[in-house]
């Protein structure tokens, strides 16, 4: 299996029991703030799974160095894949699983906006916007957007530093 199908997986199953857990805790029913909050969660998984393909990149041919562009492309298709495996866990999940999740979601937003002041237009525009990146447009292209992007951010910062803690051996001789 190549590593990027690889370590998307895990990051996509990894993922998907971050938010199970987050559900079966209440966090995602009871306690929204607290569970907006773990939703970070998965961007953590996201960047050890990039983190683990681009170690095992520079480590499989014992090389010293990894250009950027190669951990970008790595990166990117390991994201991909991971977001992939994600947008399919979110349909379902969001579909049978928890229904009423993205309505708990706005009105903690929506009243979150309102106490902090928000014109009610800002709140509109706002709920119009999570309305549609909740559906079933909007939810692969949030998905794909999102890890795409943190890839596209995280995997050259990555490389250069697992290029930076490579060190060269002792030359012999």
């Amino acid at each position: 299996m190549s590593p990027p199908l690889k370590y998307g997986l895990l990051a996509a199953v990894a993922t998907s029991l971050w938010l199970l857990l987050a559900w079966a805790l209440g966090l995602h029913t009871e306690h929204i703030g607290l569970g907006h909050l773990a939703n970070y969660g998965a961007e953590v998984i996201l960047i050890v799974a990039l983190w683990r393909a681009l170690h095992q990149q520079l480590h499989e041919a014992n090389r010293y160095w990894l250009p950027v562009w190669q951990g970008l492309l790595r990166g990117l298709l390991t994201a991909l894949v991971a977001a992939m495996g994600v947008y399919i866990f979110l349909s379902l999940y969001l579909q049978f699983i928890n229904r009423d999740y993205p309505d708990l979601h706005l009105d903690w937003q929506v009243a979150r906006m309102r106490a902090a002041g928000e014109s009610e237009e800002q709140v509109r525009a706002v709920a119009r916007a999570y309305r549609w990146s909740t559906g079933p447009v909007g939810l692969p292209v949030t998905i794909g957007g999102v890890y795409l992007l943190f890839a596209f951010i995280a995997a050259p910062l990555l490389t250069l530093w697992l290029n930076w803690r490579r060190k060269e051996p002792p030359r012999v001789g």
